[in-house]
């Protein structure tokens, strides 16, 4: 957990973008980091990018009201979380909306410079989808949307937005889904391990 400077902060529609210098701890694809506004809030946040090159972190906040907190640094705790694990896989399916791509793009990226075949689904809400095929299938939608479609349950991976993490450690078990801690497990979380 250290104070980082933040570089730029800029709105891109309904989403607020904000890059992290010198962020050393390289996250891996499907891990999140915990930002932190001492005093006021701590909000898990997935890895919209990370430049090794630069040590420049990129995350997306929705919250206007964190966004405002933001002063010229920031505390960051992590990266966190289980990674994603793409042994044996040759090819990975992305699918969201584009409000929530953000949550996905990081991953697709790594799995790409990893050798994978990457390719990605943008869902309009409401949109008719009845077939996913990719030896992984990664997504972030609203958990309504997510049962509306026929995903594979085994090895389809769900981005948990839905679920309060409060510690970020799995010390308060608050983000407790069906015995699994997001916050541990997650954020990416199989979909026969967390959806009925």
């Amino acid at each position: 957990m250290m104070y980082y400077e933040v570089l730029e902060r800029r709105k891109i529609n309904d989403i607020y973008e904000i890059n992290i210098a010198n962020f050393k701890a390289k996250p891996k694809a499907g891990q999140f980091v915990s930002l932190i506004i001492p005093n006021e809030t701590e909000v898990p946040l997935g890895v919209g990018d990370y430049d090794e090159n630069s040590s420049i972190l990129k995350l997306y906040i929705e919250s206007e009201n964190v966004i405002k907190k933001i002063g010229k640094r920031v505390i960051i705790k992590g990266p966190l979380g289980r990674p994603l694990d793409f042994t044996g896989v040759k090819s990975v399916l992305g699918v969201s909306n584009k409000k929530l791509f953000h949550d996905i793009s990081y991953p697709l990226k790594i799995a790409s410079k990893n050798g994978i075949k990457v390719s990605t689904i943008l869902i309009e809400y409401g949109q008719e989808m009845d077939k996913f095929e990719a030896d992984m299938i990664i997504v972030s939608l609203p958990l309504n949307e997510i049962k509306k479609y026929n995903f594979p349950e085994r090895k389809t991976f769900i981005y948990n937005r839905w679920v309060k993490m409060n510690c970020m450690l799995g010390v308060c078990g608050i983000c407790e889904i069906k015995g699994k801690l997001a916050c541990i497990q997650g954020p990416f979380m199989r979909l026969d391990e967390i959806v009925d």
